[in-house]
């Protein structure tokens, strides 16, 4: 990986000083593709017919935004020769500023939404047939951001780009340990998506979402129903596997 602001000028350089709001995502996906892969010369590689964000010495490195589930089809075809790292970031602070037709500044303010890692869950599952794959991996990265929209009418925006501020951590996500790992040490091993919401404070399907991706990996089992929700069992970290 790069040093941040090194990553931040090399993507900038890259943009070519073309202005806000023509860029869509590239702000963000290029800052991240610079971080994770620093070499321009290892961007844009043909595997198996579809072309990769970057290939390095660890493999395929492909930074997705939005959607996880868009990457089907290029995960089907790169794992076949090659680990691949999905990098997918989360907004921890997010400043919202708003910008006329010409990219002039007219208003700014912080979003009250606060991602975190649990966040990512929801689009984790969604690759749920690549989980077991030894190599297939997910980077779930925390960052602060700053979004440019349009105002279209009192009640309709047009989001224009992402632009990343900071790194505040990230989290790779490889095997069993890695999702377990992320559990308090004294959460409660046998919970409902609603329980496991509420000890950790995040909303519900996040935590649902993460009760599948155990399942899939072998390490939550069903046993029971509370109500309309089912318990689940998760195994503690002594019985982990990768």
């Amino acid at each position: 990986m790069n040093d941040f602001a090194a990553a931040m000028k090399a993507a900038a350089d890259d943009l070519g000083g073309r202005g806000i709001g023509t860029l869509g995502e590239k702000s963000l996906h290029l800052a991240l593709k610079y971080y994770f892969a620093p070499d321009s010369g290892t961007h844009e590689q043909t595997v198996g017919g579809f072309i990769a964000d970057a290939v390095t010495e660890d493999g395929v490195i492909e930074v997705q935004t939005r959607s996880l589930h868009r990457l089907k089809p290029k995960l089907q075809a790169f794992l076949p020769h090659c680990p691949v790292t999905v990098v997918h970031p989360v907004a921890a602070e997010t400043l919202l500023c708003a910008v006329d037709e010409n990219g002039e500044l007219l208003g700014r303010r912080k979003s009250p939404k606060h991602e975190t890692v649990w966040h990512a869950m929801p689009e984790i599952a969604r690759l749920h047939e690549f989980l077991t794959h030894p190599g297939f991996r997910v980077c779930v990265v925390s960052l602060d951001l700053v979004q440019y929209y349009r105002q279209i009418s009192r009640r309709q925006r047009e989001k224009l780009d992402r632009a990343p501020l900071s790194v505040n951590g990230l989290w790779m996500l490889c095997g069993t340990e890695d999702y377990l790992a992320l559990l308090p040490r004294d959460c409660p091993r046998e919970v409902t998506g609603g329980k496991l919401a509420e000890v950790l404070g995040i909303p519900k399907p996040c935590a649902a979402a993460y009760l599948r991706i155990l399942r899939k990996l072998g390490a939550a089992a069903v046993t029971g129903k509370q109500g309309r929700q089912n318990v689940i069992a998760i195994a503690g970290p002594e019985t982990a596997q990768r």
